[in-house]
């Protein structure tokens, strides 16, 4: 063999290097892996007010060491809690979390990420679903009152609907700012299955021109399980 076959292949096995994917120092390809038991965690109707504790258990099924860097949800009614300590292979854990039903009303889905070192999967998607009943309700759920000129009164409603089988009575009314907002009716009870208007009258004296005037109405009722509503009311001078 001469000199130039030895030469040619010489830089043919250095490009078949170079093409190589870089060696990792791990043969055997080994990697944390998550599995969780159940990706759903569905709870039984429950009446707006009442919280329900929940739970995932997972385990590391791969040949490392597992960390979970976060857990995050899509909604402010829950916050998850989750291990920070690394899991070893064939070892579990948990994680929780509390929904808070209040203001939730209706069909719920929230979503739960799950963020690992599973090179596999680095987000888990996990789902908390349910049905949340509502007892009552406030509506409208807020006022946004814009282009009000100063010194002016505005009349407004506020509508309190009971959806149970029992009289709703209603303990306080409480209005955030006396100067800006008056009481026009105070209902103490709500028939069964039946609704109660609020009047009540906003001032926009003393309003700063362009300025935004952030108040409330509170509601609190006596035999219901979400004890009590918050009616944010904006204003705002033309």
């Amino acid at each position: 063999m001469n000199w130039c076959v030895k030469i040619l292949m010489v830089l043919a096995c250095a490009c078949l290097v170079s093409l190589m994917p870089a060696w990792n120092g791990d043969a055997t390809g080994a990697s944390p892996a998550i599995h969780f038991e159940k990706d759903v965690f569905t709870f039984e109707p429950i009446l707006e007010g009442e919280s329900v504790d929940v739970s995932f258990h997972f385990t590391n099924l791969g040949e490392e060491a597992l960390v979970i860097h976060d857990a995050v949800t899509s909604c402010g009614c829950t916050t998850a809690h989750y291990p920070t300590h690394s899991i070893r292979p064939g070892e579990g854990g948990i994680i929780k979390t509390t929904y808070y039903s209040e203001g939730h009303g209706g069909e719920n889905h929230i979503a739960l990420l799950v963020k690992s070192n599973d090179p596999i999967v680095p987000i888990k998607n996990l789902s908390i679903r349910g049905r949340v009943i509502s007892q009552w309700q406030a509506k409208p759920d807020r006022f946004i009152l814009t282009n009000l000129r100063p010194n002016r009164s505005y009349t407004r409603k506020l509508q309190v609907s009971n959806f149970m089988d029992e009289p709703l009575h209603i303990k306080k009314i409480v209005v955030g700012d006396p100067h800006h907002i008056h009481l026009l009716s105070k209902p103490i009870r709500v028939a069964p299955k039946g609704d109660e208007v609020i009047a009540f009258e906003l001032s926009a004296d003393d309003l700063k021109l362009r300025g935004i005037g952030q108040y409330s109405i509170r509601i609190e009722v006596a035999n219901a399980k979400m004890k009590s509503v918050e009616i944010p009311i904006l204003m705002k001078l033309k």
